[in-house]
């Protein structure tokens, strides 16, 4: 009799558990960089912040912030920075009919800190959108690291 009891409380139980969701659902993606602004050179030992611009691919999604990553975690690799815009949408979404004025409207401004703490150059890779391939594509730009009047 336990038994049975205990096996129809586990049903009931069971069967007042949904685990259906009728909220809507949010996908993250990356957005394009557009614009940043490096300095020609580095310092070691400062910190800089590095204001860019990514894209909203249209104006049903919403900026969520940065993806900043480095190549690794030891010797060269970990100079090398990548940086991309994040955004969201409400995947349940099947038309995006919010006008927009002009492409400013689709803007965002955002910026990171990075503090150099090695000799040598740093390269950053800016995502840029992905190629006919499906292959991510990257504007890199190298920044050396020097001490001012060094740096040729």
């Amino acid at each position: 009799m336990k038994r049975l009891a205990l096996l129809l409380l586990s049903v009931i139980t069971l069967s007042s558990c949904s685990v259906e969701d009728d909220g809507s659902t949010v996908v993250t993606t990356l957005a394009e960089v557009s614009e940043y602004d490096l300095p020609e050179y580095f310092e070691k030992g400062k910190s800089y912040q590095v204001p860019l611009n990514f894209l909203l691919p249209d104006l049903c999604h919403q900026p969520v912030g940065l993806q900043l990553s480095r190549g690794g975690d030891y010797g060269d690799e970990r100079r090398e920075i990548y940086v991309a815009g994040v955004v969201s949408f409400n995947a349940e979404q099947t038309e995006c009919d919010i006008p927009t004025e002009d492409d400013s409207d689709l803007v965002v401004e955002a910026e990171f800190t990075i503090h150099i703490d090695e000799e040598e150059p740093y390269t950053f890779y800016f995502w840029t959108g992905v190629d006919s391939t499906g292959e991510n594509v990257f504007e890199t730009v190298e920044i050396p690291v020097g001490v001012p009047g060094e740096i040729e």
